[in-house]
């Protein structure tokens, strides 16, 4: 039994979307004044841009299911294509519970104001994440054929939310003018501190997911084809949404009223009510719910992939490349991971002491999930150097020069997140024991799935 290829260019470019643009980084840009929006340029020319040439070349060299994980494996071997792999995968692991807690705490906003408490209460959040979850494991068990509508309708929704945010920005300032004054000096303040250069990385990161599609390849009608335009399309709606996004929420709501804790729908009710618009609010919380929702099934979608292919090379136990005889999916790979996941959800409800463990883990997986980054760059530099190019392979940029030029502003950037992601937030008491905590956490992920893959390999003999 293979796997069925159910997606086409216009369900890429909606996962692309739904699972790339978090809406939160509009409000949290918007905070910062008007540098973010340098920011945000220079995290789509050093980081955006190379990710999506790289992707695309790399997909159409070697288009098959597993993305990261074939491509790492054909330029390092196969020792690295399972670590990238396996920091891909447990990195989403933990992912998956912060997210599902922010779409909850959203989703309130969808009832009314008199349910708002209910993004207080942990039963609800725990509820409503656990049945989040649940929901997406079924729809990718019964295959992306039916599965790709929760993609699309997150996607559409993420869409059309972006565009009314932009839109209602255009509005309010023909209407009442700028909500703060706009200088040249304004753009650069401050811009090479360290605050800003973290928060830089954050916003880079913010842009990155377009190597999903090509991790779930074999489910791509025409991969070659599908994934290099989607990500063209998709980069340019991305792109939009988050730098005009960010403009209108600054354009329209003074840089003191900005909450940078109530996210993303807090921009969008503050120029509603300036606009008498606040019956739209509601809306936009289902819209975002939904969105997010959306993409929470394209990460999962493509973290239970990794699993799936770790155990067609047998690096893992056998049960995890079966395939579905009626529905085409990896469903051992997606059960066992909506399991995982479901105990990180019950662990960060347990009490205190679990839940500050939950987030030095949470905050170890943000390195995790930059080796992937690590490797895909390097691998793209190497594999050009390395390999010729066929007619069936998408060269981008077509100068040698440029492409490493590319290769090495992606692989910098990722480098320079991950020892900005080691500084402690506000508030750590003993910065020394946080480090320890970090890294120590970072290196047991990487032991673990080097241990499990030679362990297996020595098995094999």
């Amino acid at each position: 039994m293979k796997l069925i290829r159910s997606l086409g260019t216009l369900d890429v470019i909606l996962l692309n979307v739904t699972a790339i643009i978090g809406l939160r980084w509009i409000s949290l840009a918007a905070a910062s004044g008007n540098t973010s929006l340098i920011l945000w340029f220079a995290a789509l020319v050093f980081f955006f841009l190379p990710q999506a040439f790289a992707v695309m070349e790399l997909t159409t060299r070697y288009p098959g299911e597993g993305g990261i994980y074939i491509w790492v494996k054909k330029a390092f071997g196969e020792s690295h294509g399972f670590l990238a792999g396996w920091c891909f995968w447990t990195s989403n692991l933990v992912y998956f519970p912060n997210l599902l807690v922010y779409i909850a705490g959203i989703s309130v906003f969808s009832l009314g104001e008199q349910y708002h408490s209910l993004g207080e209460n942990r039963i609800y959040i725990l509820i409503f994440s656990l049945s989040a979850l649940w929901l997406v494991m079924f729809f990718n068990i019964i295959g992306l054929k039916l599965g790709k509508w929760i993609n699309n309708l997150g996607g559409l929704s993420t869409w059309i939310t972006g565009t009314i945010l932009i839109l209602l920005g255009f509005i309010s300032v023909t209407r009442y003018g700028l909500s703060q004054p706009i200088t040249p000096d304004s753009f650069i303040t401050g811009i090479f501190s360290l605050d800003k250069l973290s928060f830089w990385a954050a916003m880079c990161f913010g842009f990155s997911g377009l190597e999903l599609a090509s991790v779930i390849a074999g489910e791509v009608k025409n991969p070659r084809r599908t994934i290099p335009r989607a990500a063209v399309f998709s980069g340019v709606i991305i792109a939009a949404i988050y730098i005009l996004g960010t403009l209108a929420v600054i354009v329209s709501i003074p840089k003191g009223e900005i909450s940078i804790i109530s996210g993303f729908l807090q921009g969008i009710a503050a120029i509603c009510a300036r606009l008498n618009l606040g019956w739209m609010t509601n809306m936009v919380a289902i819209l975002i719910t939904i969105g997010g929702i959306g993409g929470l099934m394209a990460w999962f979608t493509a973290a239970a992939r990794m699993p799936f292919m770790a155990g067609v090379d047998d690096y893992l136990p056998a049960k995890f490349k079966e395939i579905h005889p009626r529905y085409g999916s990896p469903y051992v790979t997606i059960i066992v991971q909506a399991a995982i996941a479901s105990v990180f959800i019950l662990m960060s409800f347990i009490g205190a002491t679990v839940e500050e463990a939950y987030l030095v883990l949470l905050d170890t997986t943000l390195l995790v999930y930059f080796v992937p980054y690590v490797y895909m760059f390097a691998a793209y530099l190497v594999l050009r150097k390395r390999e010729s190019s066929s007619t069936d392979v998408l060269t981008v940029p077509k100068s040698k020069c440029m492409a490493k030029i590319m290769g090495i502003s992606g692989l910098l950037t990722t480098l320079i997140a991950m020892l900005l992601s080691l500084l402690p937030t506000s508030g750590i008491e003993n910065v020394i024991l946080y480090e320890l905590k970090v890294a120590g956490g970072f290196l047991m992920f990487l032991v673990s799935g080097w241990l499990i893959y030679h362990l297996k390999k020595d098995k094999r003999g």
